[in-house]
């Protein structure tokens, strides 16, 4: 932690003149002087009334016409019209912020300091600026060490989540093809995929959209994934819709957002795919998620639109079971869904969101690649559609072919 010095840390002390002394004898001493920059003007009593500064007065006293004009009159003739003074027990930070505001060059000159009002000695502003330079750099190097601590805590929080994440021959089991896109906007995220153990000859894909992003957004999602995880344990035979309303359940709950007095409101979106290899066919479900169908013939993508409510949020009444849809695999060569990092991300000439249109505009133009190589062709396209745009939120996409 670094605190700043009062002001009295870099005081000098210096002679101070009186008002009653002429100018005569004090040009004459000053001339003699060379440490000497500025000389405060006090009265009787040792309070402060001005301030010389022994350029002004030299470059005056050198001009014969001028000098004998104030020489056997009081210094008062040589005082600025203006000077700073100021107690010496408040910081150093303060009178260079008062001394910038009143229109001060930090580079030349100097002000008095105080104590209980009587002169005590003079801070030169050069003095100010070197410990200035000298302390930020103190707080930089003390700033770039936190910084250091916090990145590698989130780097070590990005392992821990990327643990959580099923591992790649898991997820491929039972699929020809699968492609995903896992783009934290801040090392770590609220977006993650997961997928159920078989059962029966069955098994879901689950894309999650957590609220936020960064730390606050893995912590959910981390919350998520457990949930899901003991919902499939306790009934491996669930169906989606019924599995994602029953994780928001367990979320909610875990948040204490089942209550009238919930201090939170976090949630998630997610899509749910149920692979049914023994009746050939993909139940879907989506709470605020869409999953796009690419079919094997040469019509249009085929849009199946979740459910529009979200899920974990304050509530007092249970989820309901998300509705489902069925789709045959006869009839269908790909299946995808993306995060709204994905469609909310504004980009091209006129900073429009990249929206479903867009998306389907690249499945369409993509459709005979496998699911793997169509999801590098959507990152592709979103990240041409960004530009320089800065990122708004995680990128998180899912695509599968059996």
């Amino acid at each position: 932690m670094i605190s700043t010095k009062l002001i009295k840390s870099i005081l000098r002390e210096q002679w101070a003149v009186e008002e009653h002394e002429v100018c005569g004898p004090f040009i004459s001493r000053i001339r003699s002087l060379e440490d000497v920059m500025i000389v405060p003007v006090v009265d009787r009593h040792g309070v402060p009334i001005g301030l010389i500064e022994k350029g002004a007065a030299l470059n005056l006293a050198a001009n014969p016409l001028h000098y004998s004009v104030f020489e056997k009159r009081s210094v008062r003739m040589l005082m600025q019209d203006e000077f700073a003074s100021f107690e010496s027990n408040i910081s150093i930070d303060e009178v260079s912020s008062a001394l910038l505001a009143r229109g001060g060059n930090l580079s030349r000159g100097g002000f008095l300091i105080t104590e209980d009002g009587k002169y005590a000695g003079i801070g030169l502003n050069t003095d100010m600026l070197n410990y200035l330079v000298e302390a930020n750099e103190e707080k930089a190097h003390a700033l770039a060490e936190i910084n250091s601590e916090i990145m590698d805590s989130v780097n070590y929080a990005s392992r821990i989540q990327k643990s959580l994440l099923p591992n790649d021959d898991f997820m491929r089991q039972d699929l020809r093809s699968l492609g995903i896109l896992w783009e934290p906007r801040d090392i770590v995220g609220g977006d993650v995929y997961w997928r159920s153990p078989a059962h029966n000859n069955c098994f879901t894909l689950i894309l999650i959209d957590c609220t936020g992003h960064g730390v606050p957004g893995s912590l959910m999602s981390m919350l998520v994934v457990t949930s899901l995880s003991r919902v499939y344990a306790e009934n491996p035979a669930i169906r989606p819709g019924e599995a994602l309303a029953r994780a928001g359940d367990l979320v909610r709950r875990s948040l204490n957002q089942d209550r009238e007095d919930a201090a939170s409101n976090d949630g998630f979106d997610a899509g749910a795919c149920m692979v049914d290899l023994s009746a050939q066919k993909v139940v879907f479900a989506g709470a605020r998620t869409n999953c796009f169908v690419v079919p094997k013939t040469t019509e249009s993508v085929i849009r199946l639109v979740g459910d529009r409510m979200a899920l974990g949020y304050p509530g007092t009444a249970p989820h309901e079971a998300l509705e489902e849809v069925d789709v045959s695999l006869a009839d269908c060569h790909l299946f995808a869904m993306g995060s709204d990092g994905i469609f909310d991300q504004p980009g091209g000439t006129n900073r429009r969101a990249f929206g479903p249109k867009r998306w389907i505009e690249a499945l369409e133009a993509h459709r005979h690649e496998s699911a793997e190589r169509l999801v590098h062709r959507l990152h592709e396209v979103i990240t041409a559609w960004r530009g320089q745009e800065v990122r708004r939120d995680d990128l998180s996409a899912l695509a599968f072919s059996l």
